[in-house]
């Protein structure tokens, strides 16, 4: 099959009819009519010759041939990147896209500073577009496997095959409660790993227990895939859960939350560069990590004292990530 300029957009459309499990969720992703992603669908298994999902009154699904269709389809697209990264490369000019996947809430940790390395590779590169998935951590370990993204973000995991995990920081977590918990006005005499294990914690599997580590007896009651929704439980007043300390910090001030360390100990959450382990990463993704090493030993240097704090430091040769 020659594929033409029309295909790959189809293709294109395809692929987030699969990413957002429906018509829907490409529709607004994509900013097209439900007639447009019909008509790309349509024209796709017509040029195929067979069909690619399924969808009625009992929702959507790929077929078979589908979901070959766009296992087939990331390696396309990855291929795709890396001609155009090589092309550029020709003429001294970085092009392309760089798809960078995250976890909720980063944007207000000012030690992990993505919006100001968006910001230096844009302005090095303008011709480069930066793409961000915001997902739970497992789903964005499955996206970097699979080609869906470029690099992640993502708490402590397991090691896999084919994906390497540099250290970045440590995110350091407190234990909160709500305005309406029975803790909340309760005096620092009476918080102690035992009474507070008697009242219900929400947790996030993913971060394996970490987060009842110093509260022995302690049960979950809920758990949650983001941040987000675990800072909803807390508020609601009917159960405690950690939180990055950046993030809870705003209700805080509000008087909406209290924090029940250092009487309960903080956790660190500690954070990885997730990339493939490729024999060449494309130019792209080397200037993303650079910039992203430089600021983040910026702000390391800052805490530690050893810079003003509206001060940048010069910057010379960059590390390498490994």
């Amino acid at each position: 099959m020659h594929l033409s300029n029309s295909d790959l957009t189809s293709l294109a459309v395809f692929r987030s009819v699969v990413e957002h499990r429906g018509f829907l969720g490409a529709q607004v992703a994509l900013g097209l009519s439900q007639s447009a992603v019909s008509f790309h669908i349509k024209g796709l298994e017509q040029r195929l010759g067979f069909q690619l999902c399924r969808r009625g009154r009992s929702g959507f699904g790929l077929t078979d041939r589908g979901a070959i269709v766009y296992d087939q389809s990331k390696l396309l697209f990855l291929g795709l990147g890396t001609f155009e990264d090589a092309v550029g490369g020709l003429r001294n000019r970085l092009v392309g896209t760089l798809r960078l996947g995250l976890v909720d809430n980063t944007v207000t940790d000012p030690d992990m500073p993505i919006h100001r390395v968006i910001s230096a590779v844009s302005r090095k590169a303008p011709d480069v577009t930066i793409n961000i998935e915001i997902k739970p951590p497992e789903l964005l370990i499955s996206e970097l496997g699979n080609g869906g993204i470029d690099v992640a973000i993502v708490p402590e995991t397991q090691t896999y095959r084919g994906l390497r995990f540099s250290p970045l920081r440590e995110e350091p977590q407190s234990l909160y409660c709500g305005a309406s918990h029975p803790l909340f006005r309760a005096s620092p005499a009476r918080i102690d790993p035992k009474s507070v294990g008697q009242h219900p914690f929400a947790i996030r599997p993913y971060a394996k227990g970490l987060e009842l580590q110093h509260v022995p007896g302690a049960i979950a009651k809920a758990a949650v895939s983001s941040m987000e929704a675990q800072a909803m439980l807390v508020l609601s007043g009917l159960y405690l859960g950690y939180l990055p300390e950046h993030y809870a910090e705003a209700w805080v001030r509000r008087g909406e939350m209290r924090s029940l360390s250092p009487k309960i100990p903080r956790i660190f959450s500690k954070f990885f560069l997730a990339t493939r382990t490729e024999k060449r990463s494309s130019s792209i993704l080397d200037l993303f990590v650079q910039e992203l090493i430089s600021l983040g030993s910026e702000s390391s240097h800052r805490q530690k004292g050893l810079l003003p704090k509206q001060s940048r430091p010069h910057r010379g040769r960059r590390p390498n990530a490994s």
